[in-house]
């Protein structure tokens, strides 16, 4: 079982992304790299605080949260302070639903069981008591960004519940700019489907607010579905705010950040264009989560 099982099914591998994008400045100098800690889950939920101490000894300072990991996040506040840790954005996951993502990673329920409560959690009807829970945790974890992390299938299934989902949105957005907060949703593969005549991720760009809702772009996903990611952070100075530097292996698997195939450099300089405020490190799947954030760690750092 992994998270690839949970997200999607197989879908098929897209091709090379080869061209790089402008010069600009070197791409490591000075670069506070952070880590979606979804990269080292499984090492977390043996040791959370161990694991935390690892992850800044490996030099990340900055991190991204699945909501407060279903910890007091005051807790998590103090042991992030105690480590060096900053925590800018989270993935929302109110404490009932990440008991069933932390079950799942523990393998104690199937990908199916949930998966259903991923979808029934983040329901439209849902949104706003999600994303109101989620304020409170980032105003505890003193982060800026709230992330809506997954539409999952039903979701996505009609007109009807995309533009609901659309509306929700700018609801969130409202009322985490009246938090202090921003609002911002990750990307996968199926936002890039079509749905009727248009692209669902075009539709979302579009209904929703750009002064309220932000985006994270998830480098692999985009191009897992042979979408550009160049093209939407060249079409849209502003509307990213976050990323998650991902890689891919040849045959269109997860990979290492700097043991794939994609031209990370070249999005890279492209994320910086386009107003990238936090590039997040993750591997969705490793069988020795530490060994791999260190590798890519090294590769980044020695980016020119």
């Amino acid at each position: 079982m992994n998270r690839r099982e949970f997200l999607h099914g197989a879908i098929a591998a897209a091709p090379l992304l080869a061209a790089p994008f402008g010069t600009g400045r070197a791409l490591a100098a000075g670069r506070d790299w952070g880590l979606q800690l979804f990269t080292v889950i499984a090492p977390l939920e043996k040791d959370f605080e161990g694991t935390l101490a690892a992850v800044a000894q490996l030099g990340y300072r900055t991190v991204e949260t699945i909501g407060s990991f279903g910890r007091d996040p005051a807790l998590v506040r103090r042991l992030f302070d105690r480590h060096g840790l900053t925590s800018p954005s989270q993935h929302l996951a109110p404490p009932a639903l990440y008991a069933s993502f932390s079950a799942w990673t523990r393998r104690e329920i199937s990908t199916e069981q949930n998966r259903d409560t991923y979808a029934a959690a983040l329901g439209l009807d849902q949104v706003d008591t999600v994303v109101a829970d989620g304020i409170r945790t980032a105003h505890a974890l003193g982060q800026r960004y709230v992330v809506w992390p997954i539409l999952m299938p039903p979701h996505l299934a009609s007109r009807e519940m995309v533009d609901g989902y659309i509306r929700a949105f700018n609801r969130a957005g409202e009322m985490c700019a009246k938090a202090g907060l921003t609002f911002a949703f990750h990307n996968h593969h199926r936002e890039f489907a079509r749905l009727g005549d248009a692209v669902i991720y075009d539709l979302i760009l579009a209904g929703t607010d750009p002064a309220l809702v932000k985006m994270e772009m998830d480098l692999y996903w985009v191009s897992k579905a042979k979408a550009d990611p160049l093209a939407y952070l060249q079409n849209h100075p502003g509307r990213f705010k976050l990323a998650h530097v991902k890689d891919m292996a040849a045959d269109g698997d997860f990979a290492v950040v700097g043991a794939g195939v994609l031209d990370l450099p070249g999005l890279i300089r492209a994320a910086d264009r386009a107003g990238i405020e936090h590039l997040y490190v993750e591997y969705d799947r490793s069988d020795d989560p530490l060994r791999d954030v260190r590798d890519a760690r090294t590769y980044l750092d020695r980016l020119g």
